[in-house]
């Protein structure tokens, strides 16, 4: 069983530890199961680290929510996106009924080869303290390699926005027909350079942007780009960290598969 950042930082105390060492960074999968259709799988990966603390359990320090649709079933793909919270549907145009749009197959040379599945990739999380590292990047990487043999990953790489922020991804992409027209241009910008920022941070695990919906990006395994992305970023296993008591405990817990 994981610990909480917390409680490590309680048992750091205990044994009279002023900082925490945490290394060997791994992935757990386990099925979420939230989907009513045959197409659909939900899932959702746990990152964890050893901590240098006798007889201590890992510690959960991030996470990713992420779903396999299985392409050509009698369930629309649409029906599929549209179960999941977040900006899933904002890939549907992506998508002709129950298989991939004419555009994206091209782009990504799938007409040749049986495309099987479909890997989205939703909210990758890494607590606070442990940011830069490349975690995250390598959390995604690593769920591509393992639960994707064959197929193709597909994402809109959205920043988190709080429920009461005055924009929203559609209100940048126009998409949305309620979006103020007078809404503030500085903030309209600061999203869609945040949009930016986070397209150009996945395209280190291979990604590039779909040429039909620019503001998606995806990646074929017909292609070398994943698995050298994913080679690129393997020094982050060796990955140690030593963190404060202070910043175990104020560091914010990964999402639960519940949420």
């Amino acid at each position: 069983m994981a610990l909480s950042l917390a409680a490590v930082a309680d048992l750091a105390e205990e044994e009279g530890q002023g900082t925490v060492e945490l290394f060997a960074p791994r992935v757990r999968f386990r099925s979420v199961g939230h989907s009513d259709l045959d197409a659909c799988l939900d899932w959702f990966a746990e990152l964890v680290m050893t901590v240098d603390i006798d007889d201590a359990d890992d510690v959960i320090v991030g996470s990713l929510d992420f779903t396999v649709i299985r392409l050509g079933t009698g369930d629309p793909i649409a029906l599929c996106l549209d179960q999941f919270d977040g900006d899933h549907e904002m890939l549907a145009g992506l998508f002709d009924g129950n298989q991939l749009a004419e555009q994206v197959e091209e782009q990504y040379e799938t007409l040749t080869v049986v495309t099987e599945a479909v890997l989205i990739p939703n909210i990758a999380f890494v607590t606070e303290p442990l940011r830069g590292h490349d975690l995250g990047l390598w959390l995604v990487a690593e769920t591509i390699h393992r639960m994707l043999p064959t197929g193709i990953v597909l994402m809109w790489p959205y920043p988190v926005l709080t429920t009461d922020s005055v924009l929203t991804t559609d209100s940048v992409l126009g998409t949305d027909p309620d979006a103020d027209p007078n809404a503030d241009p500085v903030q309209i910008a600061a999203l869609d350079n945040a949009i930016g920022r986070l397209s150009d941070h996945f395209g280190r695990c291979g990604l590039t942007p779909v040429e039909s919906a620019p503001w998606a990006l995806g990646m074929s395994t017909t292609f070398e780009a994943l698995p050298v992305a994913r080679s690129h970023l393997g020094a982050v296993r060796r990955t140690t960290v030593s963190l404060t008591l202070d910043q175990l405990r104020a560091a914010s817990p990964p999402p639960a598969p519940d949420e």
